[in-house]
């Protein structure tokens, strides 16, 4: 069989954010008619959303496995019980943590709007940072300082937020605490910035973060207006699935399709030049692939011949950002007053004299004290994480401390929280981020958007030459790409600060 007829501008191989934004660019600035391919029966990729989920366990495993990369490592009651009695049907919820940098001002807000479209965003408001036995603003982390270390955090935070990108990018492989071990002798200084950048990015040690992506970030929130401390997260009013719905629509306006199930076997090139895609139910010709598959991955689609020993060895190199994440309901907000992100920097029994690389970074916030959508009216829901690296994520021992010390927490902290539980359920995230944001994997060591042998092969996605993770990182490859298919510069459709 030849689906040739089908008279596609591009194909795309993969439905998750970054596929489908790219598509949707193409589609709405440039008028192409582009073929989505996704594998899976459902779109979306990491941030595809439970939405009143009443399906078989099977399912539900199999979209947390292919989609999320996760596998269920505990839950209460049993998650065959909660699947048989439906429970799911009355919630929306993800497959793992997702939050976007600057909510409503964020990159996919201004892509979204540049294209036409528009969605209502919630904005996380408030960070509260574990201290001394009780929750604090981040500022508590002031509270011993003198006026030497004021000076300081003044004098480190203006070099941050005046960097151009290019500037900070000299930094890109110099991790943070030696940053900052340049930059300051105030130990308060600096903790303060490995607290904050540990937040940011998920890990819990500042040696393993790029000190100039944290300052990239840093930057872009302060451009935008917003501040860190005061939760700068956010996301879409009823899951992520809007997103992916809302980039489908633009696809489908402009005369292109979107098809799941539809597994691609190999992208077809000749003589240097990717002419479309091989799939199971035959051949599909296009003038242009662009491929979402995170580059671990997109080898299989590849022929070996097509990559250069560099991206083999880059490839290799470069490691997903892991940990265990998770959904508790409650029948009540833990707080109904605080719309925030709680972070706490240590979790109980989880250090290093217990078996960890270092001590376990445990954060959460409650997306139905700012999206109702959600949960049934007046209960709570709490998307959980804890930073975990890969090598330790499939370590039972660990990821038992890792569930204990989480529920000790807010057993010994919120009085009665036993009876206030619903229902939870904790999952061993694969790759949360493609690439964790470490020196050494970002800056100029991710790969090209533009294959540099193969004509007409793009990559998109947040594995891809540009700066920032999670979904922001996502829109910065997808911008670069559609950018790079068509020789113009799509990165106007965002802000300067952003580009």
């Amino acid at each position: 069989m030849n689906a040739s007829n089908n008279d596609f501008d591009a194909i795309v191989i993969g439905s998750g954010i970054g596929g489908l934004v790219t598509g949707g660019i193409l589609a709405e600035k440039e008028g192409w008619k582009v073929l989505v391919l996704e594998k899976e029966d459902v779109i979306g990729g990491k941030i595809y959303t439970f939405e009143h989920f009443d399906g078989d366990e099977k399912t539900f495993r199999k979209i947390l496995r292919k989609n999320h990369l996760s596998t269920i490592v505990d839950s209460k009651p049993e998650i065959s019980e909660l699947i048989e009695r439906k429970v799911f049907s009355n919630y929306i919820f993800e497959g793992g943590w997702h939050s976007y940098i600057n909510a409503d001002r964020s990159r996919l807000s201004f892509v979204a709007s540049g294209l036409g479209k528009e969605m209502k965003v919630h904005g996380s408001k408030g960070f509260r940072l574990f201290a001394d036995g009780k929750w604090n603003s981040f500022r508590y982390l002031m509270r011993n300082w003198t006026q030497e270390d004021f000076e300081e955090g003044k004098k480190v935070s203006r070099e941050m937020n005046l960097m151009s990108k290019e500037e900070a990018g000299e930094y890109d492989h110099i991790d943070l605490r030696s940053y900052l071990k340049s930059r300051t002798n105030s130990e308060n200084v600096r903790n303060f910035h490995e607290w904050l950048a540990g937040y940011e990015t998920g890990h819990d040690d500042p040696k393993l973060i790029s000190a100039g992506e944290h300052i990239k970030t840093v930057s872009m929130i302060h451009c935008a207006g917003n501040d860190l401390e005061d939760g700068s997260g956010g996301q879409p009013e009823g899951g992520f699935n809007v997103i992916s719905r809302l980039f489908k629509e633009i696809i489908e306006e402009n005369g292109g399709e979107i098809r799941t199930g539809a597994a691609v076997e190999k992208i077809i090139v000749e003589n240097y030049k990717a002419t479309g895609v091989q799939t199971s139910n035959g051949v599909i010709n296009a003038p242009r692939v662009i491929c979402n598959i995170p580059m671990q991955r997109s080898q299989k689609v590849l022929e070996d011949e097509y990559w250069p020993k560099e991206f083999k060895l880059q490839i290799e190199k470069n490691k997903p950002l892991s940990g265990i994440l998770g959904w508790i309901n409650t029948k009540k907000p833990v707080d109904p007053d605080f719309k925030g992100i709680y972070i706490m920097p240590k979790l109980p029994g989880c250090s290093p004299e217990d078996g960890f690389s270092g001590d376990v970074l445990f954060g959460f916030e409650d997306v139905a004290t700012y999206d109702s959508t959600r949960t049934p009216e007046g209960e709570g829901l709490m998307t959980v994480w804890a930073g975990l690296l890969p090598d330790q994520l499939h370590n039972p021992e660990l990821v038992q401390k890792i569930t204990k010390g989480i529920f000790t927490f807010y057993n010994e902290y919120y009085p009665g929280f036993e009876e206030n539980l619903n229902w939870y359920f904790l999952t061993a995230c694969d790759e949360l981020y493609s690439i964790t944001v470490t020196p050494g994997m970002i800056g100029d060591k991710r790969l090209p958007v533009k294959h540099p042998l193969v004509k007409d092969l793009f990559f998109t996605g947040d594995s891809v030459t540009q700066w920032s993770f999670g979904v922001s990182g996502a829109i910065g490859g997808a911008v670069n790409c559609a950018s790079a298919a068509t020789g113009k510069d799509y990165s106007t459709l965002m802000p300067f600060y952003m580009r």
